[in-house]
C-alpha cells in the first residue's frame, strides 16, 4: 500500500510534462489521473480491509453529494455532456476522500509531501533549461512582444500554476516540520534544504517567464495572508523591498499587465483582465435564458466553447475562465450549491487546525479560491487540483482525531505541535 503512494506522489508532478503521447485519444497526464485514482483505490480498499473503519465527516456529505450530482446530470444529459469533464469534476474529490482515509499520522504524511517535492524536480529543471535556451515558447504577444514560454507543459498556465503550486507545497512542508515536534525542521534537512532552495529559484523564474498574472497575484496573497497572520514586521520589511523593486520595473510592469493599466483610463472596462467582464456577462445572459432544468442542473457538464474544434457543443456558452462560474453553468445551481458547500466545510475543517500550520492551510485555501475565481484554475485543471487536494487531505487524518479525544480526556496533556497565536480567521 506504501508503494502504491509512493508511485502517487511522486509521479503526479511529473506526469505534467508534455511529451505528445496519445492513448486512445487522451494525454499523458488524463491517463495518469485514470490510473492515478485507480492506484489510490486500491490503497483505500486495502487499508479498509485492514483497519475496518472509513473516515467520514460532514465534509463528504457534500463531496460525495456533488460528485453523485455530477454523475446524474452527466448521463440525464448525456447527448450535451462530455465523460472526460465530469471525470475532470469529480476524481480531485476522490483523492481526497480516499488518501485521508490511507494515509493515518503526519509523519506519514510529511514523508508523502516531501516525495512530491522531489517529483517536482524533473519538470522545474527541464522548463528552467529550455527557457535559459530560448525553447519552449508558446505564444508572443502581438500588442507588447512580450515572449511567454510554457516549459515543458502543453500551455503557459499550466507552467505557471504548477511552479506556484511548488512554492506553496514547500511553504506547506517547512511549516509542518517547524511545529512538529517528530519531524526534523527543514533547516536541518541540508541536502533537502538546498535541493529545496535551488528548487525555488528555478520555479519562481519559470512563473516570472509564464506570465501568468493569476499566479502573480495568487502567490502574492498566499504569502501576505500567512506573513500577516504570524510575521507582520517580516511582512512590513517585505512590502518596503518590494515597493521599491515595483518601483524600478515599471516598465516591466506595464507590459506584462497592459490591458488592465489601459483599461483603467478607459470608462469601458469590458477589455479588463483579457476580456472577462464581458465573458461573464455574456455567459449570465446566456444562463439565465435557459429553462428552469438547465438552470437548475446546468447546461451540460463540459458543453462551453473549447479550443477542440470537433467537440460537440449545444448553445452558445463560452469559457468563463472563472472555476465558479463554470461550474454553476455546467452543474447548475444545485450543482453550485453543493460545490460552496464542500468548500466551506474544508474551510471550517482548516480553522480546527493550530498554529501557523491553520494559517499557512488558510493561505493555501483562500489563494487557490480566489485563483479559481479569476481563471480556470484547480477545477479546470483538474490534474492540480488532485494535486491540491492531496495536500488538504492533512487537515482530516485520523490522527488529529486521536489527539482531540486525548485532550478532552487529559486537558493539561501536551501535544506534539506547538500553538503559535490563538487569533482565528
Amino acid at each position: 500500500m506504501t508503494v502504491l503512494l509512493f508511485i502517487f506522489f511522486f509521479f503526479r508532478p511529473v506526469m505534467f510534462v508534455d511529451i505528445g503521447w496519445l492513448v486512445f485519444g487522451l494525454n499523458v497526464t488524463e491517463v495518469f489521473a485514470i490510473f492515478a485514482t485507480g492506484l489510490l483505490m486500491v490503497a483505500f480498499v486495502l487499508r479498509a480491509i485492514v483497519t475496518k473503519s472509513i473516515n467520514i465527516s460532514v465534509v463528504d456529505l457534500f463531496l460525495f453529494a456533488f460528485v453523485l450530482w455530477v454523475w446524474f446530470i452527466y448521463f440525464l444529459y448525456i447527448d450535451r455532456s462530455h465523460i472526460k469533464d465530469a471525470a475532470k469534476f469529480v476524481l480531485p474529490f476522490t483523492t481526497y476522500f480516499v488518501l485521508k482515509n490511507v494515509i493515518t499520522n503526519v509523519k506519514d504524511y510529511a514523508l508523502f509531501i516531501k516525495l512530491m517535492l522531489i517529483g517536482y524536480a524533473l519538470p522545474i529543471i527541464g522548463s528552467t533549461y529550455l527557457i535559459t535556451q530560448g525553447k519552449g515558447v508558446y505564444t508572443v504577444i502581438y500588442w507588447t512582444n512580450l515572449t511567454r514560454f510554457s516549459g515543458v507543459y502543453t500551455n503557459p498556465h499550466n507552467l505557471g500554476h504548477c511552479m506556484s503550486l511548488f512554492i506553496m507545497i514547500l511553504a506547506i512542508y517547512s511549516v509542518l516540520c517547524a511545529e512538529d515536534d517528530r519531524l526534523v525542521p527543514l533547516l536541518k534537512q541540508r541536502m533537502f534544504f538546498i535541493f529545496s532552495m535551488t528548487m525555488s529559484v528555478f520555479a519562481l523564474y519559470c512563473l516570472y517567464k509564464s506570465y501568468v498574472r493569476t499566479c502573480y497575484f495568487g502567490l502574492f496573497l498566499f504569502i501576505y495572508y500567512y506573513l500577516f497572520r504570524v510575521n507582520k514586521k517580516l511582512l512590513a520589511v517585505l512590502t518596503a523591498m518590494l515597493g521599491v523593486v515595483m518601483f524600478l520595473s515599471a516598465a516591466v510592469l506595464y507590459t506584462i499587465f497592459f490591458d488592465m493599466v489601459d483599461s483603467t483610463k478607459n470608462p469601458d472596462k469590458s477589455q479588463f483582465g483579457s476580456g472577462r467582464p464581458v465573458i461573464w456577462m455574456h455567459n449570465a445572459e446566456e444562463f439565465v435564458s435557459q429553462p428552469l432544468d438547465r438552470i437548475l442542473a446546468g447546461v451540460g457538464v463540459g458543453n462551453i466553447n473549447t479550443h477542440i474544434k470537433s467537440r460537440k457543443q449545444i448553445g452558445n456558452m463560452l469559457n468563463s475562465h472563472n472555476d465558479f462560474f463554470d461550474v454553476l453553468t455546467q452543474t447548475g445551481v444545485v450543482g453550485f450549491m453543493l460545490f460552496v458547500s464542500f468548500q466551506i466545510a474544508l474551510f471550517m475543517k482548516i480553522r480546527q487546525l493550530e498554529g501557523r500550520i491553520r494559517y499557512v492551510f488558510l493561505a493555501l485555501f483562500l489563494t487557490v479560491s480566489f485563483m479559481n475565481f479569476v481563471s480556470n484554475s484547480y477545477v479546470t485543471r483538474f490534474g492540480l487540483g488532485q494535486m491540491f487536494y492531496a495536500v488538504l487531505a492533512y487537515i482530516e487524518l485520523p490522527e488529529h482525531k486521536i489527539s482531540r479525544k486525548q485532550e478532552l480526556g487529559a486537558p493539561g496533556q501536551n501535544r506534539s505541535t506547538n500553538v503559535v497565536g490563538g487569533g482565528r480567521l
